[in-house]
């Protein structure tokens, strides 16, 4: 959803620059006029309204330094035809995402791990509140000049049934194995792990790698003992 720069939200948050288009959502900068606070605000139509809410909803179970902050979520009116939009009003992250970072060619070791292990922190929290993440991807990890952040909980569910965390954890191989490689591998596939014969990588590296892409999910570790391995790794 698009709306004209300098249109001010809820009576206090004015878009000065667009930041990121997706495929329901707009995220722009804006100016919070009752702190003055710079911050993102993401817009959807009306018919989007419930899914922001529920990424707010979500994304507050954490409260974790490495995951935005939620200031602000509603819905209102953006003119007198009654058309409304959805907002959520966000932690304003200066940096650049993964995938743009990941243009660049594939990262080294040592680097991967600390975003991997940023990652897997986020999701051992996440998983201990009972929350999946479900949509991590380097789309999805910034990095800031205040380090790694894990962002976007819009498909984030309460673990349950169908929602388990071990899929999350494949999700974390997947991110770790295209930081080594530079080569993507889709975290649903679900395929049979694959080999990295990379020189210069640790062999512990790679078999914690293996083991988060493990076809058998009970062959996988948590987040939270991948987290620990991986801080362990990079000592």
């Amino acid at each position: 959803m698009e709306i004209a720069l300098g249109t001010t939200l809820a009576g206090r948050y004015v878009l000065t620059e667009t930041l990121a288009r997706g495929g329901v959502s707009t995220v722009y900068k804006a100016v919070d006029v009752q702190s003055p606070r710079r911050l993102a605000v993401k817009v959807v139509d009306d018919y989007y309204a419930g899914l922001i809410r529920h990424e707010a909803e979500m994304t507050r179970l954490l409260h974790h330094p490495h995951v935005p902050r939620v200031y602000d979520v509603g819905v209102v009116s953006l003119n007198r035809t009654g058309q409304k939009a959805g907002y959520l009003a966000l932690e304003l992250l200066r940096g650049a995402s993964l995938t743009h970072t990941l243009t660049n060619g594939p990262l080294p070791w040592r680097t991967a791990l600390q975003v991997a292990g940023t990652a897997a922190d986020v999701l051992a929290v996440a998983h201990r509140r009972g929350v999946a993440h479900r949509d991590l991807s380097p789309a999805n990890v910034m990095l800031t000049s205040h380090g790694t952040k894990v962002v976007d909980f819009g498909l984030a569910e309460l673990l349950g049934p169908t929602t388990k965390a071990c899929d999350d954890v494949y999700a974390l191989g997947a991110l770790l194995f295209q930081m080594l490689t530079g080569r993507s591998r889709e975290p649903r596939t679900m395929g049979p792990a694959p080999v990295l014969a990379l020189p210069g990588l640790p062999s512990a590296v790679a078999e914690l790698c293996r083991a988060c892409l493990a076809k058998n999910a009970t062959g996988r570790p948590s987040a939270r003992e991948a987290a620990l391995r991986m801080w362990t790794l990079l000592g």
